[in-house]
Order: C-alpha cells, then sequence, then structure tokens
C-alpha cells in the first residue's frame, strides 16, 4: 500500500470522527486535500466547541459547589445558633448565650461591629461588640426608628442615616411581641449580602422563640404561684368560717359558702350573742383577694365589737362607722343580722342586703328591715326589727349569688325558683333544706360559669 492510500485511509477515519460520510472512489485524487482540510477545520471546532462547553460545566460546577459550601455554613450556623439557644433553663442567661451566638455568626458573616437591643420578659439586654467603630451614635440612630417592620439593609455606596456605612438591621419579632433587634455594622470584606440577610433572619426568629418560651415560663411560674398562693388564701378564708356552728335547746343551724373564684367576699358567721345566737349573712363588694381581705377584717371586728354590746343595733352602728372611715366610695358590705333566742323572738337589722325568708307551718313570707349598706354613711341610724315566729319554723338568709345565678342562656334563678323551693320543703333538718337549696342553684346554672359568690344559711327553730 502506497502513501496514497495510506492517506485515504486517514482521511476515511477523520472524516468518520465528525460524523461525516465520504466515498473516497468518488473523489478525485487531487481533491483528497481539499476533503481532508474541510474535515480538519470541522474537527477543530468540534474541538473548540467542546473545550468550551468544559469550561462552563466547569464554572457552573464551581459556582453550584461554592453554593453547597454557603448553604453549608449557613446551616452549620443555624444549627450551632439552635443548639446555644436551645439549651433551656431558668433563668435564661440571655446575654450569655447572645455572645455565643454573636461568636457563631462572625465565622459566617465576617462583621467589624454588632448591636443587640433586647426588651426579655426578665431584663433588658444592650450588648456592642466591635471597636474602631461609632456603635453608640448608630446605635441611637437605630433607636431613633422606633419598631422596625422588617429586615433593613443600608449599603455603603449610598449616603443615609449611618453616612456611607454598611449596616444589615435584623429585628426580632414573634406574633404578639417584638423583642428589640441585631444590627451588624461593617462587613471584614464586601458588603453585606442576600445570603447574610438570610442567615440573620433565621438566627433573629431562634432569638424570639428563645424569649416567647421565656415568656411563656415566665407567666407559667407566676401562675402556678398565683395558684398557690390564692389556695392558701382560700384555706386561710374558709377557716374563718365557724367550723362549728353552735345551738341552742331550739335553735339549729346550717350554712355554706361557695366562692364564684379562689377566694371570694361573702360571709357567714353564727356566734352566741346575750341569750340567744347571732347569726350574720354578708356580702362584700367585689369579687377575689381585695373582697376576701374586706371580709375578714368585717369578721374581726364584729367578733370583737360583740363582746363589749348587747344591742344588735349597736352592733351594727358601730361596725357601720369603723368600715366607714377606712373603706373607699367602691367599697361596702351588705349584711343582714339575725338574733334569734329560744322564746321565738327575732330580731333583724338590714344593712342593703336580700330580704330574707321565714317558713314556717303557716307558710312563705319575706321579712327585712330598711337600710343602707355598710360602710357608706357614717353614724346611720340602723332599723331594729323584732319578730316572733312559731315553732317549727325556718329562717333562710342568702346572697345574691342565690338569685341571680345564671344558666347556659343568661337566665337568672329568681326570687320565684327560690320560693318552689322553700314550698316544696318536706323536712325539719336545716341541713337538708340548705342542700337542696344549694343543689337546685347549682343544677340550674350547670354549665354555665358561676357568676357571684354563693352563700346560704338555714336557721331552725324547732
Amino acid at each position: 500500500m502506497g502513501m496514497l492510500d495510506d492517506f485515504k485511509v486517514l482521511l476515511k477515519k477523520l472524516c468518520e470522527l465528525t460524523g461525516t460520510v465520504i466515498d473516497l472512489s468518488e473523489i478525485e485524487d487531487e481533491r483528497l486535500a481539499e476533503k481532508a482540510k474541510d474535515c480538519l477545520e470541522k474537527v477543530e471546532r468540534e474541538i473548540k466547541d467542546y473545550a468550551q462547553q468544559l469550561e462552563e460545566l466547569s464554572m457552573t460546577m464551581e459556582a453550584q459547589l461554592e453554593e453547597l459550601t454557603r448553604t453549608y455554613e449557613e446551616l452549620a450556623t443555624v444549627f450551632e445558633v439552635n443548639k446555644i439557644l436551645g439549651e433551656f433553663e431558668y433563668p435564661y442567661h440571655l446575654l450569655e448565650k447572645i455572645k455565643k451566638v454573636l461568636n457563631v455568626v462572625k465565622n459566617a458573616i465576617p462583621f467589624k461591629g454588632a448591636i443587640v437591643s433586647l426588651d426579655t420578659p426578665d431584663d433588658t439586654v444592650k450588648y456592642k461588640d466591635g471597636s474602631g467603630i461609632d456603635l453608640e451614635s448608630v446605635e441611637k440612630r437605630i433607636d431613633e426608628q422606633g419598631k422596625l417592620n422588617g429586615i433593613v439593609l443600608y449599603d455603603s455606596f449610598r449616603e443615609s442615616i449611618f453616612g456611607k456605612m454598611n449596616v444589615l438591621i435584623v429585628p426580632v419579632r414573634s406574633i404578639n411581641n417584638y423583642w428589640g433587634y441585631i444590627a451588624l455594622v461593617e462587613k471584614e470584606q464586601g458588603i453585606f449580602t442576600a445570603a447574610d440577610r438570610k442567615i440573620m433572619e433565621s438566627v433573629s426568629q431562634q432569638i424570639s422563640s428563645a424569649l416567647d418560651r421565656i415568656a411563656f415560663m415566665k407567666d407559667e411560674i407566676e401562675r402556678q404561684r398565683m395558684k398557690e398562693q390564692l389556695e392558701i388564701a382560700k384555706n386561710i378564708q374558709m377557716s374563718l368560717f365557724p367550723k362549728v356552728l353552735p345551738r341552742t335547746e331550739k335553735v339549729t343551724l346550717a350554712a355554706t359558702s361557695v366562692p364564684a373564684i379562689h377566694v371570694g367576699g361573702d360571709y357567714y358567721d353564727a356566734l352566741m350573742f346575750k341569750d340567744g345566737i347571732l347569726a350574720i349573712v354578708a356580702d362584700v363588694s367585689g369579687k377575689g383577694v381585695p373582697a376576701a381581705l374586706l371580709m375578714s377584717s368585717a369578721r374581726a371586728a364584729l367578733r370583737s365589737m360583740s363582746k363589749t354590746t348587747d344591742s344588735l343595733k349597736s352592733l351594727i352602728e358601730e361596725l357601720n362607722d369603723m368600715l366607714a372611715e377606712d373603706l373607699t366610695e367602691d367599697r361596702f358590705i351588705t349584711m343582714i343580722a339575725m338574733h334569734l333566742t329560744d322564746d321565738g323572738k327575732l330580731t333583724i337589722v338590714d344593712a342593703g342586703h336580700d330580704p330574707i325568708y321565714i317558713v314556717s307551718p303557716e307558710g312563705i313570707r319575706e321579712e327585712t328591715a330598711d337600710g343602707v349598706p355598710l360602710g357608706i354613711l357614717p353614724g346611720y341610724d340602723y332599723e331594729e326589727k323584732v319578730i316572733y315566729i312559731p315553732e317549727g319554723s325556718f329562717v333562710v338568709a342568702y346572697t345574691d349569688g342565690v338569685p341571680e345565678a345564671r344558666n347556659i342562656d343568661g337566665e337568672e334563678f329568681g326570687f320565684e325558683r327560690l320560693e318552689e323551693v322553700l314550698k316544696s320543703t318536706d323536712t325539719d333538718d336545716p341541713e337538708k333544706l340548705m342542700l337542696k337549696i344549694k343543689d337546685a342553684v347549682f343544677e340550674f346554672s350547670r354549665g354555665a360559669p358561676q357568676h357571684d359568690d354563693t352563700t346560704i344559711m338555714v336557721i331552725r327553730y324547732s
């Protein structure tokens, strides 16, 4: 085989590389060189195209690798921040954790200065990190802006409130709370980017979540503390009610009091007084701890004064004068004071309270005496009403938590229902009648929140 034949073989292989189909038998020998040149040029073009494709692919891979590296740094930063803030304790030592968080952030976003300003559930945290930068003036200008609605980024290419300083400010806020902000000032190289902004947004969210947890924990601790204190107050208040009700040969009593919340302002008492029993049912204005405190004060005063007077009228008037001197205008006590002796003599002093019921073999009737609530008018002259009740009678006193008890439709129990319960009584036991009234009231209001303190006293004259 000669050189021409070798050239033809080489030309054929070259054309095959470029995907060109050629029939050498149809090409004249003098045109073989021209054909070879065309094939070589085509090979050169394809090599250049391939080289360009390789270069573009390399650039794409480098960009993707850079993006993956950046994403890894972001995830690593978020993970480390979450690890720091996720270590929950109370107290939370927030300032120490913020310092650690900034050290982690600085590895991902090499800033020159940082400002943290947070109003936390426990305290106000102010922290600045960085030297060579006037962070005080930066903080002042940020604070002048008030609450931030979103992330603010000031670059160094245009004039702003910070001059030509590069500042990234991220608010720390949750749905219900604005806690403050974190500001990064001047980047070591370049300017703060969208990726930096995304990292700081995640950091802000984690700090906000931590502060929400602190707030929840603090509220829960306070709620538990208040619950314990209210339970103690309830036990103290219940201890103020007489543990054993006094009785005589013909007079027996039963009473109960159910506060609308832990402690209430209703008050009942019974003690030996002169030749009979003094029974008191009262209602302090308001509810809760303030009402309970006033109730305990009135109880102590009443018991003390009862030892130095033998007149029901004088006793109530002395109590009124004391309360009028101490109470504010929006505080008062309604009270029904009853003195019953074994001869059936019932003496009543009514200080703005609901009327009592006399349930006797002859029927049911109301009894009251006009009078203003205690603590309103000093020197008030109370009426003392005296009646005689037949044997086999009940005296029923209560607070307005009975007639004003409401059902789920908002309807009140009312006096008519109370009278129906009294008319249907078939017992001579004051305890049973008291429980019957109580059960009727709470059965009526089942499913609805208790509207007011509920107190019932039943006295039996047998």
